[in-house]
């Protein structure tokens, strides 16, 4: 098994049980137990885990927040990953359009007329509305913590629909596991919405980076990544992997 393998099979045990001993981690591994000791030096110099005597635990773990406490939180720099999703919509679009406090920082910035918006977020709604555009709304259960529909009904939806383009939120990237998300349910509609995407983006600020939280959604590769500091050490780690707005918009549509 190649290393970048061992790291990931090492990391999705962790996550999902919390921890685990070197002998856990030699036998998913099929490893030694030098090569695992290794390892995970290896990746707690990274910040990705703990270790302890006999094992390492999960380190970072990004947890689901409140909407209302996330919503005040670096603020400015969502404000300006909104600016720059925005102006990426171009008139005639259909878009998706997730729940996530800097997707719902987008709505004063889009200037782009007779686009068709959906979404499962409650909050965008009546800016949606206001401002005239075609909007739809996924039906389906409402998760108060996000402001979220969620559920079965959504994802059926979702697979029936093809979008231009898809913004979606994300609680935390890293090279192992790609765009993660803690909730099980809100990952499957991020899933879908990226696969039936022409092109698909990740907004996410700069503190969302070498982090991991509970469910993957896509790989790295699978999403451009609208931040507010292109200079970031980590984008320079996966910009040979993906598309990275940080700077003026005409980078995108010359780079892809």
């Amino acid at each position: 098994m190649i290393t970048n393998q061992r790291y990931e099979k090492i990391m999705n045990y962790l996550n999902e049980n919390g921890s685990g001993s070197v002998n856990d981690l030699v036998d998913i591994t099929n490893s030694s137990t030098a090569t695992v000791r290794r390892d995970l030096t290896h990746l707690e110099s990274k910040g990705f885990l703990k270790r302890f005597h006999g094992g390492a635990t999960v380190d970072q773990m990004e947890q689901e927040e409140d909407y209302s406490e996330k919503s005040v939180k670096n603020l400015s720099k969502k404000l300006k990953i909104a600016q720059k999703a925005a102006e990426l919509i171009e008139d005639g679009d259909t878009i998706f359009i997730d729940a996530g406090t800097t997707t719902y920082e987008m709505m004063p910035f889009i200037k782009a007329s007779n686009i068709t918006v959906v979404t499962n977020s409650i909050t965008l709604i009546d800016q949606l509305v206001r401002n005239g555009h075609n909007t739809h709304v996924l039906g389906g259960k409402v998760k108060p913590s996000t402001k979220a529909v969620v559920g079965h009904d959504v994802i059926e939806k979702l697979k029936t629909l093809s979008f231009d383009k898809c913004f979606v939120g994300v609680n935390a990237i890293d090279i192992h596991h790609g765009y993660t998300t803690p909730d099980e349910d809100e990952a499957y509609i991020k899933r879908t919405a990226v696969e039936q995407a022409r092109r698909a983006f990740v907004l996410a600020d700069s503190s969302k980076f070498e982090r991991s939280a509970f469910v993957k959604f896509a790989g790295v590769e699978e999403a451009v990544i609208i931040t507010e500091n292109e200079n970031h050490p980590f984008l320079e780690k996966i910009d040979d992997r993906t598309t990275i707005i940080g700077g003026g918009v005409s980078d995108l549509y010359s780079d892809i």
